[in-house]
């Protein structure tokens, strides 16, 4: 089997690749992630309006939700609304997309105080410094066109344990493709090898996904 190009985060549809579109969406065969983002954690819609978005079959995670320090309401507001959503993940059985600003000392002692049996995976990275402890906590990493523009953060992303990675969109302009011919040169292997292990990596995560 040929693997496909994984993209985890995405404002944008791919019909080329196997992509999760954060947002709500109506279509059965689109892949989606769907929170309440911190900045919008003071006027939140009920969570219960969430769950039938989130039982749909092709919900793959409950994200992007996390906190961030620049922008949003108060740092204790969204703390509350965070916690709520990783209940949430746990009873849904989603893992996390996690949107973290300047914030991850708070997170980290969340994680701690939860002890959430789901995967977290960390978007849009992009601090080579907290790279180590961030792995330490369990967390999943995922990289996007960062490590296009920072040769730092391209060189610390090749030490991740190639278990712990994925790779990420978002809402920029460069190609999936980039970001991962990028990182496999970087990293000394194929682009076939990277996509195999990056399959792997999805399929054990996303336990939702079902191919064909």
């Amino acid at each position: 089997m040929n693997s496909p190009l994984i993209n985890i985060h995405s404002h944008s549809f791919d019909e080329n690749n196997l992509t999760i579109f954060q947002g709500e969406i109506g279509l059965l065969n689109k892949w989606f992630s769907l929170g309440i983002h911190p900045c919008d954690a003071d006027s939140p819609e009920p969570l219960k309006n969430f769950l039938n978005q989130l039982n749909l079959p092709n919900c793959l995670a409950l994200g992007e939700i996390g906190l961030d320090k620049l922008k949003g309401p108060h740092l204790k507001t969204q703390i509350q609304v965070f916690e709520k959503q990783i209940e949430l993940s746990e009873k849904l059985n989603l893992p996390v997309i996690i949107h973290c600003v300047k914030a991850w000392n708070e997170l980290k002692i969340i994680k701690r105080q939860l002890k959430p049996t789901q995967p977290w995976v960390f978007h849009g990275f992009s601090k080579a410094n907290i790279l180590e402890d961030v792995l330490s906590q369990g967390l999943f990493v995922s990289f996007g066109e960062a490590i296009i523009r920072n040769p730092k953060l391209l060189a610390a992303s090749t030490h991740v344990p190639l278990e712990k990675l994925f790779f990420e969109t978002d809402d920029s302009n460069v190609s999936i493709e980039t970001i991962y011919s990028e990182f496999a040169k970087a990293k000394q292997i194929t682009l076939q090898e990277l996509k195999e292990i990056q399959f792997n990596n999805f399929k054990r995560v996303f336990k939702k996904w079902k191919s064909g």
